[in-house]
């Protein structure tokens, strides 16, 4: 299997386990993302949104809320299936869809602003993604990437992974299977995955750049971690010790590219 069918399968596999938001969805996790994402949003005239990778819909079904018009897509038929529950029982419209980000079918200039919560990591062609990202955008429209270092190769970060996943195997019941599949599906293709260890806000800031992108910047989402903090587990504090970021670029406008 290529590396595209591999990392499906695996997230196939996980949609039957993985959470909606840290802490299953609840109001004060949503709130928190709300008040995150509103100044990157504000007087911008934003509408049409697309979310990237949205896994069982935690960023489509917020913004659905704050009363954008959403379009979700993801690689995992099985993380869509979830995200369409979850929109059902909460009673939002939002379009789901099965798709491969690098490659996305909709016309040029189709969106205004597009979102994306921990996906560069697990891009084959992070740097293809992200025109294609742009190709989708109108002029001025807006890519928000929120990602977090998970896998830091420094000797303290994996020091501390190693605490964190051998004490977790021996509390938790279901991270053994987990951390065991996810080792069988990405040992052999992380090589193959330029930013899976270089995950860094100044990695994606550089990335953002190289597509022609500008504005680009990033904030630490200090408000979700200081949620993380009071409600995650020790182990969870441990081995997430940075906090997730949110890197922002603009699309140039294409009459600006002309001159």
């Amino acid at each position: 299997m290529d590396a595209k069918e591999i990392i499906s399968g695996y997230w196939d596999w996980r949609s039957q386990s993985y959470t909606n938001g840290s802490y299953g969805f609840e109001e004060e996790e949503k709130a928190v993302w709300k008040r995150e994402l509103e100044p990157f949003l504000k007087n911008k005239g934003f509408r049409r949104v697309l979310d990237v990778g949205t896994g069982p819909g935690f960023m489509a079904l917020i913004l659905a809320e704050m009363g954008f018009d959403v379009t979700g897509v993801d690689i995992s038929r099985g993380m869509i299936e979830r995200a369409r529950e979850n929109a059902l029982a909460m009673g939002l419209e939002v379009d789901f869809r099965h798709a491969d980000g690098e490659r996305l079918s909709f016309d040029d200039q189709s969106f205004d602003l597009l979102v994306n919560r921990h996906l560069l990591w697990t891009l084959p062609h992070p740097l293809e993604a992200v025109r294609e990202w742009s190709r989708v955008l109108k002029d001025g429209g807006r890519i928000l990437a929120i990602d977090g270092d998970w896998f830091d190769p420094s000797l303290s970060a994996r020091i501390r992974r190693g605490i964190s996943r051998a004490a977790a195997r021996i509390t938790s019941k279901n991270w053994p299977s987990i951390q065991s599949k996810f080792l069988d599906h990405y040992q052999g293709i992380r090589e193959e995955l330029p930013l899976f260890s270089q995950s860094k806000p100044e990695r994606i800031c550089s990335l953002f750049l190289e597509a022609d992108l500008i504005n680009v910047s990033f904030r630490h989402l200090e408000e979700v971690q200081k949620l993380h903090d009071k409600r995650g587990s020790v182990l969870s504090r441990l081995e997430y010790h940075e906090p997730t970021f949110l890197v922002m670029g603009d699309v140039v406008k294409r009459e600006d590219r002309m001159r």
